[in-house]
């Protein structure tokens, strides 16, 4: 399971989606995601990415993430 931490830009890539307060996680889908991003999470290459509030109940419903607040 991957790390996962309220959203902190200064985590992510300058000009990503994800450093602009968007969505990373839905942008590679077929339409961008117009949402907030709530939380910042590492991605399978060691990165990291972020994601609005409904791609963090997907991803930790999938077991992917930690949970808010239960990282170390």
């Amino acid at each position: 399971m991957r790390r996962s931490q309220t959203y902190d830009p200064a985590l992510h890539e300058p000009g990503s989606p994800a450093a602009e307060g968007r969505c990373s996680h839905h942008a590679e889908g077929a339409a961008d995601c117009s949402q907030e991003a709530v939380v910042s999470f590492e991605d399978g290459d060691g990165g990291w990415q972020a994601g609005c509030r409904l791609a963090l109940e997907q991803l930790v419903e999938r077991d992917e993430i930690e949970p808010l607040g239960q990282g170390a």
